[in-house]
């Protein structure tokens, strides 16, 4: 134990013995009675003489055993005797992993052969670049294949659980490990992903909403007051509506729900707009979208880096009605915010797209700059404005 907890965070061969006092090694063994430390001085000194351990002696009493120690070459020896590996060993068994994954990905080929080389640069310097680490090659090899999966589907808003029996995990797996495998996918697309930005449903698919809103069921209706604080209905709920309808002029969705969702809904008390907290569509939102009044305008207020936009595009595929993006104008911003290759490969695919005809000069801006610039809809400010349009001038000086 001692010799491990002192060499397992090297991977370099050790070029020095390893050792410790001897008496420390008979008290941290357990080994108090005159008759046990006669057997272990006995049993180490003839491991001496086949060269497998140290010995140093007092000076003048040559039969006190001052200190014990572990040559280098005997290591391997070592961890045979106890099964355990050796740290070396343990390393080229993660480094193997790497290399039989690394070209192994139907969607982001170059971006997870990258991934692989950057995790293996680290190992070869000892590092544990988290959520990875060296030291446990089964938990790397079923990490890497659970990123490799998640990010190779389009998940659409598919409820977590079924997603993960999908990957042939148990059904809580995915939020089990939530913390490690965001941590993975952010060094994988080199910017933080989480797994809504995936797609996937975190809860049962519920929707934020402020303002009037009357849901019509076969056993009476029930109506929702846009005085009130926002509340959340889930999609049984709005399922079990057959007919959904609103006084207000408009819906709008907003992507950022602790922040801008609260701080619209606080300018709008008298509920003239209809405000949805969204990113992707989730099956709560869809059925809302399909039973609000067809001429009902709907408006999308959305961040403006490439996640940003394809959540506008989910939207209007998701959308009976049409979807205008509300102040996604790109704006400049101070510090540096390089597009990393999975932007890139989003706004090469919004670009294509049918549905963002309309958004193709802040698309193209985007790609041109290779930065995001000030992406997020906080940055704004709050609403300056009570009620619609909200905002009496935005910053025109950060447009560009």
């Amino acid at each position: 134990r001692r010799g491990q907890a002192a060499r397992d965070r090297r991977t370099p061969p050790a070029s020095r013995a390893f050792g410790l006092s001897w008496n420390s090694l008979l008290e941290g063994a357990g080994l108090h009675s005159a008759e046990e430390e006669r057997t272990a001085q006995r049993e180490a000194e003839t491991l001496e003489k086949e060269g497998r351990l140290a010995l140093k002696r007092h000076r003048y009493r040559r039969y006190i055993i001052e200190r014990i120690s572990l040559p280098p070459q005997s290591e391997a020896w070592l961890h045979g005797i106890f099964g355990s590996v050796d740290p070396i060993a343990l390393r080229n068994q993660s480094v193997e992993i790497l290399l039989r994954t690394a070209d192994r990905h139907p969607l982001w080929p170059d971006e997870w052969k990258t991934f692989c080389v950057r995790l293996e640069d680290a190992f070869a310097e000892g590092a544990n670049p988290r959520p990875f680490s060296w030291h446990r090659p089964d938990q790397l090899r079923a990490l890497l294949q659970i990123l490799r999966e998640l990010s190779a589907r389009e998940w659409n808003a598919t409820p977590v659980r079924t997603a993960s029996v999908a990957l042939d995990l148990d059904s809580k797996a995915l939020e089990r490990h939530r913390r490690s495998i965001e941590a993975g996918l952010t060094r994988l697309f080199e910017s933080k992903t989480t797994l809504e930005d995936l797609g996937l449903v975190m809860s049962e698919s519920m929707i934020q909403l402020h303002g009037p809103l009357l849901l019509v069921f076969d056993d009476g209706t029930q109506s929702f007051d846009a005085l009130e604080a926002p509340y959340s209905l889930s999609f049984a709920d709005l399922q079990r509506a057959p007919e959904i309808h609103t006084t207000a002029s408009r819906l709008l969705s907003v992507e950022n729900s602790k922040t801008t969702f609260r701080q619209l809904a606080a300018a709008d008390p008298a509920g003239g707009t209809l405000i949805a907290a969204s990113s992707f569509p989730t099956p709560a939102l869809k059925e809302l979208l399909a039973k609000l009044p067809a001429n009902l305008p709907h408006h999308h207020f959305g961040d403006t880096d490439p996640s940003g936009w394809l959540i506008l595009k989910k939207l209007r595929e998701a959308s009976p009605r049409p979807v205008v993006p509300f102040l996604m104008k790109r704006r400049k911003s101070r510090a540096s915010r390089p597009l990393t290759a999975r932007d890139q490969a989003i706004l090469g695919n919004l670009l294509d797209s049918p549905e963002m005809t309309d958004c193709r000069g802040d698309l193209d801006a985007m790609l041109a700059a290779g930065d995001r610039g000030d992406f997020e809809q906080e940055s704004l400010g709050p609403p300056d404005l009570e009620g619609w349009p909200f905002f009496s001038r935005p910053d025109q000086d950060k447009l560009g």
